[in-house]
């Protein structure tokens, strides 16, 4: 199963689309399971300090049971600290997802 990094509501909605979404929509069939809160400001804008202190940012939208065996490729834009990842990691973990990789364009 492929997933991706979501923007929140506030980014997508001052882009007018979801940047990883659009990068990926095409080549993966994206099953849209995280879900991601506005932050006090964008990644973009923090130190790599503030970036390692953002709290958990993403929860599950599905209700779905998976076997415990499902892998699960994240799809991402951009890694620098790696601290999206993790709890993007963490947030499907704690819906028993646990067979995870990632895969971001640019580092």
């Amino acid at each position: 199963m492929v997933t991706y990094i979501p923007a929140s509501k506030g980014h997508k909605d001052a882009r007018g689309f979801d940047p990883v979404w659009e990068m990926y929509h095409k080549v993966f069939d994206l099953k849209p399971l995280l879900l991601k809160i506005d932050a006090d400001k964008p990644q973009a804008q923090k130190n790599r300090d503030e970036r390692l202190k953002t709290p958990q940012t993403f929860s599950c939208i599905t209700d779905e049971v998976y076997p415990s065996q499902t892998r699960v490729l994240i799809v991402d834009d951009i890694y620098t600290t790696g601290r999206t990842i993790l709890h993007a990691k963490t947030a499907l973990k704690a819906i028993g997802l646990n067979d995870i990789y990632t895969f971001s364009l640019s580092r």
